[in-house]
């Protein structure tokens, strides 16, 4: 079957076409990529995406992505979401994960739905050699390559150029700093390059699409361009740890001042070994009453209640929690 035409997102793949296979030249046009035409078009949303991820303006948002197959992050780094999670306080940055609907029959249904709008709103993107990485430097955010592998992708294109330029993630050093350092140390316009060699014709992809479109089918095309919408927000799946691990530290003050208790929280499903170590800081459990793990709640020093007392006072619900576990030692 001969294609009546073959789209491309930039003129660098009308010259890889023209040297593997030249016949196929006439067919050819280079439309650009209404996906990351959407994106740019959703920008002005980012806030508004960060507040549907839950991201309060004072934290960060990590985006972890991966493709799929043997080079995959989730093949290569399985335990890499939950260290993230285990190593980065919850009060100070959110992890969210856009994971290749290819995934889900191997690894379970792993879904977070709308990942365009999770790249708007991310501070760093922590990726493999998926496309999901490619939009996001394209989008300017800072990049961490977690995995990938160079023998799944062309050599001579945007994924791979991506592998060549973003920063390594290492596994054997302490995540947070990498985290940090990667956010910190961005460089605006660093992709900018990568950007303008992968999209054609940014802002037009729909409307070029739509004439190709219209041409093939014989029909006449509605006057006026396209309309390029914007994403609408994310719909997470997934709920707030309900467990934490809460690492407080008294801290001295300069020149005489009040002393400063330095507070820290993880979610207490993850394995931190650290905390096990003299560090000079207390640590404590704090379990909300929802928490379905009994030995969690069980185990706590604090028990909290979000939700109402659902008519009765909050006094003697405190007195309930405390004499249901004995090894609680504060109720609220």
């Amino acid at each position: 079957m001969v294609p009546a035409a073959i789209v491309l997102s930039h003129a660098e793949q009308l010259d890889r076409l023209g040297r593997v296979c030249p016949p196929a030249l006439p067919a050819a046009v280079i439309a650009g990529d209404p996906c990351y035409d959407r994106m740019r078009a959703s920008r002005h949303r980012r806030r508004e995406y960060r507040g549907a991820l839950g991201v309060r303006p004072d934290q960060k948002l990590i985006v972890l992505t991966s493709t799929w197959g043997s080079g995959s992050l989730l093949e290569r780094a399985l335990e890499l979401p939950a260290r993230l999670v285990a190593d980065l306080p919850m009060d100070e940055y959110r992890v969210v994960a856009a994971i290749h609907p290819n995934v889900w029959a191997q690894h379970g249904a792993l879904e977070v739905r709308r990942w365009r709008a999770a790249l708007i709103a991310a501070d760093l993107v922590v990726r493999d050699h998926g496309s999901v990485g490619v939009y996001g430097a394209a989008l300017d955010r800072p990049v961490l390559l977690a995995a990938g592998e160079p023998t799944e992708v062309d050599p001579a294109g945007s994924t791979a150029r991506l592998l060549r330029l973003a920063p390594v993630l290492e596994p054997a050093y302490p995540l947070r700093r990498q985290v940090d350092d990667a956010i910190g140390g961005h460089i605006p316009g660093r992709y900018a390059e990568l950007a303008a060699g992968t999209f054609a014709l940014p802002g037009e992809s729909l409307t070029t699409l739509r004439s190709l479109l219209y041409g093939l089918l014989g029909l006449p095309e509605p006057p006026g361009p396209a309309r390029v919408a914007s994403i609408d927000p994310p719909e997470p799946e997934g709920r707030a740890p309900t467990a934490m691990l809460v690492s407080t530290q008294v801290r001295a003050q300069a020149a005489g001042g009040d002393p400063v208790v330095e507070m820290a929280r993880f979610p207490a499903a993850a394995d931190r070994p650290w905390l096990a170590e003299p560090s000079g800081a207390d640590v404590h459990l704090a379990v909300d009453v929802t928490e379905s793990d009994l030995g969690l709640l069980e185990s706590a020093d604090v028990l909290l209640r979000r939700s109402p007392t659902l008519g009765f006072p909050a006094r003697e619900w405190t007195a309930s929690a405390l004499a249901d576990f004995p090894g609680c030692r504060v109720a609220a």
